[in-house]
C-alpha cells in the first residue's frame, strides 16, 4: 500500500522513551495510550511488543480505511486497538465515550500525515497543480475550502490568515494580490495559488517557495492553532497521575502554544517538563525523512 510504505512517523524512538511506554513491555501490567493523530499507526508499529490499549483519533475517514489495514497486521501484537473518527479538540468527549479515561500518555503529532499530503483530492501539496483547492480534513462536517477563503476574506483578514506563518510585509503583499486576482478569475484549482506565488517572485531556498503560503491556508481551513489550544488542557486533565503528555509541533506558532501551555503547567505546580527545550530530529533522519526536518518534541509528566 503505498500510502504505508510512506508513511513515516517522526522522532518515534525518543517519543516512546520519553513517555516511558518500556515498562509495559515485560510487565502483566496493561498501560492505556490515546494517539490524538493516529494516521497510519506509524508509532503503534514500534510497539507492537508493549502491553498496551490504545485509542486512536484520526479526523479523516479515508485515512482510518488505510489505518485500519495496517492494524489488521498488528492482530498478533499485545497492542489492542480502538480506531474513533473525530477532531482532537473533542479529544475529552471521545474518551469519556470509550470509557478510556486515567490513561498513561498521549501523543499528538501535528504534522499532516504522508498519506495526505500525497493524495491529490485534498489539495493541500502543491505538487499536484490540477487538484481542486480544498485543503478540508473534516470533509463531512466542515464546509469551507481553501478557494472559498481566498475568494471571500477581505485584504486585511487575508493577511492576517498569512501573517500566522509568514511575516507582516510579505503577508500584506499576499492578501493584496489575491484580492486582485480574483477580480479577473476566482481561485479554484492548486495551480490557480501557484500562479499567485510566482508572481511574488521570492527567493528558492531550501523550501519551495509556496510551502508556508499553503501552510498558512490549511491552517486556517481546519482551525489547526484553535483546535490545538482547546485540546491541550482536555488531554492533560485525562493523563493519571505520573501520566505523559507528548506533542510534536511543525510550525512554530504550534510550538509556541505547546511551549506556553506546559510551563503554566510547570509553574503552577502540575507538571514536570521533561524537555527542557524540544527536541529536534537528528540529521540522518533529516535526510531519510526530509519532512521531519520542522519537527519539535516536547513532553511533560503529570505531577503525582
Amino acid at each position: 500500500m503505498k500510502g504505508e510504505v510512506l508513511h513515516k512517523p517522526v522522532l518515534a524512538e525518543r517519543l516512546i522513551s520519553l513517555l516511558n511506554l518500556s515498562r509495559f513491555a515485560h510487565s502483566k501490567l496493561r498501560g492505556k495510550l490515546i494517539d490524538a493523530t493516529f494516521g497510519l499507526g506509524g508509532y503503534e508499529r514500534l510497539m507492537t511488543e508493549l502491553n498496551l490499549d490504545i485509542l486512536g483519533i484520526e479526523i479523516d475517514p479515508k485515512t482510518i480505511k488505510e489505518a485500519e489495514k495496517v492494524v489488521s497486521g498488528f492482530r498478533r501484537s499485545r497492542l489492542s486497538f480502538r480506531i474513533v473518527q473525530g477532531n482532537f479538540r473533542d479529544i475529552k468527549d471521545i474518551a469519556k465515550k470509550e470509557n478510556f479515561e486515567e490513561v498513561d500518555a498521549i501523543i499528538f503529532d501535528l504534522g499532516v500525515s504522508s498519506f495526505q499530503l500525497d493524495s491529490p483530492s485534498y489539495g493541500i501539496s502543491f505538487r499536484y497543480p490540477e487538484s481542486p483547492l480544498d485543503m478540508r480534513l473534516e470533509r463531512e462536517i466542515s464546509e469551507i475550502k481553501a478557494s472559498d477563503l481566498l475568494n471571500t476574506l477581505s485584504e486585511s483578514q487575508l493577511t492576517s490568515l498569512f501573517a500566522v506563518v509568514l511575516n507582516e510585509n510579505l503577508s500584506k503583499r499576499i492578501a493584496r494580490l489575491v484580492t486582485e486576482t480574483r477580480k479577473k478569475k476566482s481561485f479554484e484549482k492548486v495551480k490557480d495559488l501557484l500562479e499567485l506565488v510566482d508572481k511574488l517572485g521570492l527567493k528558492k531556498g531550501k523550501l519551495h517557495p509556496a510551502t508556508k503560503v499553503f501552510l498558512a491556508l490549511r491552517m486556517a481551513v481546519n482551525s489547526e492553532l484553535e483546535n490545538l489550544k482547546s485540546a491541550l488542557p482536555d488531554s492533560f486533565s485525562l493523563l493519571k497521575k505520573g501520566g505523559r503528555l507528548s506533542v510534536i509541533s511543525f510550525h512554530s506558532g504550534e510550538d509556541k502554544i505547546v511551549k506556553e501551555f506546559f510551563e503554566s503547567l510547570r509553574d503552577r505546580g502540575f507538571g514536570n517538563l521533561l524537555t527542557k527545550k524540544p527536541i529536534a530530529p537528528f540529521e540522518d533522519e533529516i535526510l531519510a525523512n526530509p519532512r521531519s526536518r520542522s519537527a519539535r518534541l516536547r513532553v511533560i509528566e503529570k505531577y503525582d
